[in-house]
């Protein structure tokens, strides 16, 4: 029996006994990182964060994990300094190997165990130049791992984000640190990619990708091995409710795990969590002997597409404006409109179609040819799909991922 006092895991990191899905996917994760770095790619919302800390809580092949989200960075020597600082949080022995002999630390004195978490950073950052000197660092850093010789995995949580930040920050010009940065990093993963002692794994819920490629620095991650999360299998679906719903006392027939799949769509981590967290609170509240596909519509009518799910919802419409080129968002915005107005979606011949009337409707358009803009739309539509906005589905049509995210959008949205 699940705790009845305990609280559903919606929206934060599930770790530990609170973890359910793409355990099988993790395993392969495992077995990829005997010989790759990895570039693992998910939405918002779908578990990657989850599945970083499962790394981190549960190491395999004797691997040392040493996890850093960089979400909040923008500039190089900032992520040098906080990874060397993620090392000592997460493997204060190892740590303690890596500084013997290293200049950089001497100002941090002897004995490093007497120097508490919170006042690490603090004298690590007193302790080099880094806006001058990160570059330099980071060499040494590499050189101190690999003479360590312990299998060890970075975990970089967010980086398009950083990457993001830094280009807003420093592409007035060239974006030098940008590329310094990247050059750097990327030099790191490979020549220091011996047998299986160093690995990477980098992860981002925007698309990397498409960031790089329009800065011409695509090549600086084609090292890395690209593993983008599956959906959620119908039986850790049916798996999760079950345990949730009946491991606190709450009985439901056939009809409910069917209904909850169709109003979901493809399932988010969190939407189903959320989903499941809100028919536990209705059954509390109106005491329904059995929970039914009924009672899976009342609850995705008055909680899924009500107040309780709306700021998560609403992110999905308000990071098109955070991380799309400007030259994207409103077209972004066309597209994802005509679709949420469809009701099985739209080929497309006939996406184009309105993406190619939308654009006439712009300035400039004359110097636009219709290569270039089918070249764009292909571009566009890439990129929604890499976010988890849409999909192919049958005879090459296109259409939301999710179900709910359409449905909400037709209905806050779509005018």
């Amino acid at each position: 029996m699940v705790d009845l006092n305990a609280d559903f895991v919606v929206g934060g990191v599930a770790r530990n006994e609170d973890y359910f899905f793409y355990r099988t996917f993790v395993d392969d994760l495992w077995d990829s990182l005997k010989q790759d770095n990895i570039l693992l790619l998910a939405p918002r919302r779908t578990g990657k964060t989850s599945i970083m800390y499962h790394l981190l809580d549960h190491p395999k092949h004797n691997f040392r994990v040493i996890h850093l989200n960089v979400e909040d960075l923008d500039k190089a020597s900032d992520f040098f300094l906080s990874l060397i600082d993620a090392i000592n949080e997460h493997q204060p022995q190892y740590m303690k190997k890596l500084s013997r002999s290293w200049d950089l630390f001497k100002k941090l004195g002897s004995h490093l165990e007497e120097v508490t978490i919170l006042d690490f950073k603090i004298k690590l950052r007193k302790s080099a130049d880094w806006e001058k000197d990160w570059q330099e660092v980071a060499h040494q850093l590499m050189e101190k791992v690999n003479d360590v010789n312990e299998p060890v995995l970075f975990i970089i949580d967010e980086l398009p984000d950083m990457l993001t930040a830094m280009v807003e920050r420093d592409c007035n010009e060239d974006c030098n640190e940008l590329r310094s940065f990247l050059h750097l990093f990327r030099k790191m993963r490979i020549d220091y990619h011996t047998g299986e002692s160093i690995r990477w794994l980098v992860g981002g819920s925007v698309n990397i990708r498409g960031t790089l490629d329009e800065l011409g620095l695509l090549k600086s991650i084609n090292d890395l091995k690209t593993e983008s999360l599956p959906p959620i299998s119908e039986h850790e679906l049916t798996d999760f409710v079950d345990k949730m719903l009946h491991g606190r006392g709450v009985e439901f027939d056939d009809t409910l795990i069917p209904r909850m799949q169709s109003l979901l769509g493809e399932p988010i981590p969190f939407f189903l969590q959320l989903f499941t967290q809100e028919l536990y609170r209705y059954w509390r509240r109106e005491k329904p002997v059995i929970l039914t596909a009924c009672h899976a519509d009342i609850v995705f009518q008055h909680a899924l597409l009500g107040e309780a799910a709306h700021d998560k919802l609403q992110h999905y419409h308000s990071r098109i404006q955070l991380y799309y080129p400007a030259e994207e968002q409103e077209a972004a915005y066309t597209l994802l409109d005509i679709l949420a107005r469809s009701d099985d979606g739209v080929s497309e011949k006939g996406l184009f179609s309105q993406y190619q009337h939308f654009r006439e409707t712009q300035s400039g358009f004359m110097n636009i040819s219709v290569v270039q803009m089918q070249q764009e739309f292909k571009r566009l539509l890439l990129r929604l799909e890499s976010d988890f906005y849409i999909s192919k589905i049958m005879n090459d049509r296109r259409d939301f991922n999710s179900f709910l995210l359409k449905t909400w959008w037709r209905k806050n949205w779509v005018l």
